[in-house]
Parts: structure tokens; C-alpha cells; sequence
């Protein structure tokens, strides 16, 4: 009867993650994953092909965590509470889980996507891209009762841009973000819904078209 190992896949990623966070992606080697978990390398090696496809995981991991609250925050029934919902569900996870939130906002995508990644990886991340894409596409739609293009923008603007800009300079400083980050927010996300109701050019133009 084989040994029972005594770390999971997911311990492995749990500790990568924590590296990462500490220290950038660039020092989560396989040696260093197998020090901090008092592993050999080989056994790491046993369960990840590459060290490419473990930080792979690692970020479809985080990324999978905190879509799945984006868009379960998107499906309330009041699309504007939803909206205004997502868009503050970004610091408060920052708050519950701030190695997440460093691997997923403030380390460039780039730094975790290979070319050798297995297809099923591939095909994950693919599908992470088009479930965002299509919650927002939603999201504006029930909002504004149509999702032109420029309309789209403004709510990730609203629901993207803005949160992550909200929080990122607190994790870079591995700080936790003030509540009133989540008042400001507010704010600023109802103002950019409101300019994007508001009859306009810009919005209207594909409409009109």
C-alpha cells in the first residue's frame, strides 16, 4: 500500500500563492514551494508537469474565486443594486482575502499565462474571459435596457476599473483597504452609472446608428 501523501494539489497552490503574494511571481520556483512545504521538488514535479503550469493554476484558481462572487453578486434582482453590489464586493474581498488579491491585481496576467499550458487550462481561462464578458454584457443591458458598446465600457469602467483602482494601491503597500474606500466607491460607481443613463452622443450614437 502506497504512502499516503501528506500535501494536497491544492496545498501546493495555496503555498505557491503565498509566495507570489510576498514576494512576485518570479521567486515562486519549484524549490521555494517545496521548502515552505517541506516537500521534495520531485513531488511537486509529480503532481504539476511545470513550473509554468502550477502558476497557471495558481491565477485560474484566484481568478475563478473572485469571478464567481462578481458575477454572483451581478444576479440580484435589482440590476442597479447588483451593479452597485459587484462593484463593492471588490474591496471587501480584498479584505477577506488578501493573497488572492494580490496574485489577481496587482501582478500583470502575463506573468502567469504560458504557451505550454495544457488545453484544459487554456480552455479555462478562455472561458473565464467570456463569462466576464457576457455578465457585464448582461449587467448593461438589464441597466440600461440595451448593451451598445460604449454603454458596456462605462459600466466596466464602473464595476472594474474603478474598484481595482480603489484597492490596488492598499495591497501594493500590503495594507487593508478603510471602510470609507467602500463609501467613496459608492460614490463614484452611482456617478458613473448615472453619466452612462444620461442621454448623450457618445452613448446614443449606437442607437441612433
Amino acid at each position: 500500500m502506497g504512502r499516503q501523501a501528506i500535501f494536497s494539489e491544492d496545498d501546493v497552490i495555496a503555498a505557491t500563492a503565498r509566495i507570489i503574494a510576498a514576494d512576485g511571481p518570479a521567486a515562486a520556483t519549484v524549490g521555494a514551494v517545496g521548502q515552505a512545504l517541506g516537500a521534495s521538488s520531485g513531488s511537486i514535479y509529480h503532481r504539476f508537469k511545470t513550473r509554468n503550469e502550477l502558476l497557471g493554476r495558481v491565477w485560474l484558481s484566484t481568478a475563478a474565486e473572485f469571478q464567481s462572487r462578481f458575477v454572483k453578486a451581478l444576479g440580484a434582482s435589482d440590476p442597479r443594486q447588483s451593479a452597485i453590489d459587484a462593484a463593492l464586493m471588490v474591496p471587501r474581498w480584498v479584505r477577506e482575502d488578501p493573497v488572492g488579491a494580490s496574485i489577481l491585481l496587482t501582478h500583470r496576467r502575463e506573468d502567469f499565462l504560458s504557451s505550454d499550458w495544457p488545453a484544459a487550462m487554456t480552455a479555462d481561462a478562455q472561458m473565464l474571459a467570456t463569462q466576464l464578458n457576457t455578465a457585464l454584457q448582461d449587467i448593461t443591458h438589464r441597466l440600461f435596457g440595451r448593451s451598445s458598446a460604449p454603454r458596456v465600457r462605462a459600466v466596466t469602467f464602473a464595476l472594474v476599473d474603478m474598484p481595482y483602482a480603489a484597492v490596488r494601491h492598499y495591497i501594493a503597500r500590503k495594507e487593508t483597504p478603510p471602510s470609507d474606500v467602500d463609501t467613496l466607491l459608492r460614490a463614484a460607481c452611482e456617478a458613473a452609472l448615472d453619466s452612462a443613463g444620461a442621454p448623450g452622443p457618445g452613448f446614443d450614437a449606437a442607437r441612433k446608428a
